[in-house]
């Protein structure tokens, strides 16, 4: 099994996933059981507001910051020389006026920095520029638990969906490389293995995190707020451009992004209390391909005593 790389993932990802991971769906993905598809979806097509919004600390590290800065006071320098040359004449070269203001250098510098780090407009565009980059990031949600009822009332359609079990050990979860039909480079495949096709925890915390623009990174796709701890969620990243089908766009205006994955990936099918005979019709159909005899088709049932539903087998 492969390691993510160094850093928040690393740390995250210490532990590995459980042997059985599920995905809730609504009725109307009932077409999951002939097309063996899966959404992985855009950042901005997710129901939580705060996701992909971090605190901005600052647009780069103190280090990167001076570097930019000190370029622009070269840059305004040589701009303002040359503004004025008629004025010089031949009083001056550029190089004598370049000693000359080389005392306010360091002064302007922290200036420059200062004012950057005080415009709320400069952070809002650094915001709109991570936005930017990690919606090009395709996201499949699954959890840990079958039975929790705020998931199915959720994501469930109201307990009139499915929900579909996972063996983690699956090849499609531990994947090295793009899609077969993907043209790719040595350097895509690099990238691709460092960041997709594998697995990962969620890790809920009280405050959104905080980063510097010049490092954004998937890890921000990994911190969910705290009062979403209940879901215990994992997530494996793909590149939406290497879907195997796009539909849409959905109502958040993006391209719904699908990916085929392998029925011996799935172990088990659970069908809501509430699901209505077609959700029902197109599970037991699974029966009727050599490929997917494996995979248990159960129906959850209201426990008689206690808030809690249980799967029989149909």
């Amino acid at each position: 099994m492969r390691h993510p790389t160094p850093g928040f993932a690393a740390t995250a990802m210490d532990d590995l996933p459980p042997p059985r991971l599920y995905k809730y769906c609504a009725s109307d993905r009932r077409d999951f059981f002939q097309t063996r598809r899966l959404r992985f979806s855009q950042p901005g097509a997710l129901n939580d507001p705060f996701e992909l919004r971090p605190h901005i600390a600052a647009y780069g590290t103190p280090e990167e910051e001076y570097e930019i800065a000190a370029r622009h006071w070269e840059a305004s320098v040589r701009r303002f020389y040359d503004e004025k040359a008629w004025e010089f004449g031949q009083l001056m070269t550029f190089e004598a006026y370049r000693a000359k203001v080389e005392q306010f250098r360091e002064r302007d510098i922290a200036e420059r920095i200062q004012r950057h780090h005080d415009d709320p407009t400069a952070k809002a565009e650094m915001a709109q520029k991570v936005n930017q980059l990690v919606q090009g990031i395709g996201v499949l949600s699954l959890y840990e638990a079958p039975d929790d009822l705020l998931m199915w009332a959720h994501y469930g359609e109201s307990h009139k969906g499915f929900v579909i079990e996972f063996d983690t050990a699956s090849p499609f979860f531990h994947q090295t490389q793009p899609p077969d039909h993907v043209q790719f480079t040595a350097e895509d495949a690099a990238s691709f293995r460092e960041e997709y096709g594998w697995l990962r925890r969620v890790n809920y915390r009280p405050e959104r995190p905080s980063m510097v623009a010049t490092r954004a990174s998937f890890d921000i796709l990994l911190v969910k707020g705290e009062p979403w701890s209940y879901e215990a969620e994992w997530r494996m990243l793909m590149p939406p451009e290497y879907a195997h089908a796009k539909l849409g766009p959905c109502a958040a205006g993006f391209p719904i992004c699908l990916f085929e994955f392998p029925f011996q990936a799935v172990t088990r099918v659970l069908l809501g209390v509430n699901a209505g005979q077609a959700v029902v019709d197109a599970a037991l159909r699974l029966r009727e391909s050599d490929a997917s005899q494996h995979i248990g088709i159960e129906r959850a049932r209201i426990d008689e005593r206690h808030y809690q539903i249980r799967f029989d087998a149909i």
